[in-house]
């Protein structure tokens, strides 16, 4: 995924979470897993072993001594515009 990419969906909160959440990066990936994930954009099943996206979400500490959280979704290959508009809050 081209840096320009990576940058549009930067800093942006998904919007079933809180605000504090945002974006750090989203990656294009496959794994050696044989299991499967559910797109959280598009709701369909995304086997790990083919190409998908790969979504890093970043909370700050709320104390300086304490680690940022961090989670993760899976977003079903080809579905960058949706993930676009789901993290703007609209609908498709």
């Amino acid at each position: 995924m081209s840096q320009s990419r990576t940058q549009r969906f930067r800093g942006r909160s998904p919007p079933d979470r809180e605000p504090d959440w945002q974006v750090s990066t989203v990656a294009r990936r496959t794994t050696n897993d044989s299991g499967s994930k559910v797109c959280a954009v598009t709701g369909a099943t995304v086997s790990l072993d083919e190409p998908h996206y790969y979504a890093t979400l970043r909370k700050p500490s709320v104390g300086r001594h304490q680690p940022p959280e961090y989670d993760h979704l899976v977003v079903a290959d080809g579905a960058l515009g949706e993930l676009d508009a789901w993290l703007e809050g609209r609908k498709e």
